[in-house]
């Protein structure tokens, strides 16, 4: 067994030989394991860029949704102020000239607000009951309630 070590050992392409069997078998074990390292940090990296795209939608989704919103609260704050306005302003008996404009309001407001939501069921039973009043001196009464009805809508919304 001496022997054929010498011999290896005196032998250049034995030598050779050995070393490249040996590089063989490190790269054989070690060309994996580092592929494996490599390939688990970019399952973290694309992990991590696929979860900040998500954000990404969702945080536009979040904004497209808000400015949906302000648009509709916009909408809303005009109609119930031009239907106040024609109701506060109108003589009595003259409510007749404007019925028709108050009708198209009155319905804007009722398509504009859901009656679920109490701040929203407020709003609409309050223009609702000035509506139906004959005289100005009555539905001017109600002004206060209906700047207060509206204004808890707003906010309620404007907290969402």
């Amino acid at each position: 067994m001496k022997r054929i070590l010498i011999e290896i050992i005196n032998s250049p392409a034995a030598i050779a030989a050995i070393v490249a069997a040996l590089l063989a078998f490190i790269s054989g074990i070690l060309g994996p394991l580092v592929q494996y390292i490599i390939g688990t940090r970019q399952a973290a990296a694309s992990k991590q860029a696929a979860d900040a795209a998500m954000l990404t939608a969702q945080n536009a989704g979040s904004r497209e949704i808000a400015s949906m919103r302000l648009a509709w609260i916009d909408k809303l704050r005009d109609t119930v102020s031009e239907f106040h306005s024609i109701l506060m302003s109108i003589d009595d008996g003259d409510q007749e000239k404007e019925e028709r404009e108050l009708s198209r309001l009155g319905t804007e407001i009722d398509l504009l607000l859901n009656r679920d939501d109490v701040a929203q069921k407020a709003l609409w039973e309050i223009t609702d009951k000035i509506y139906k009043l004959p005289t100005r001196s009555e539905r001017q009464s109600f002004d206060e309630e209906l700047v207060k009805a509206g204004r808890a809508v707003f906010k309620s919304e404007w907290e969402k």
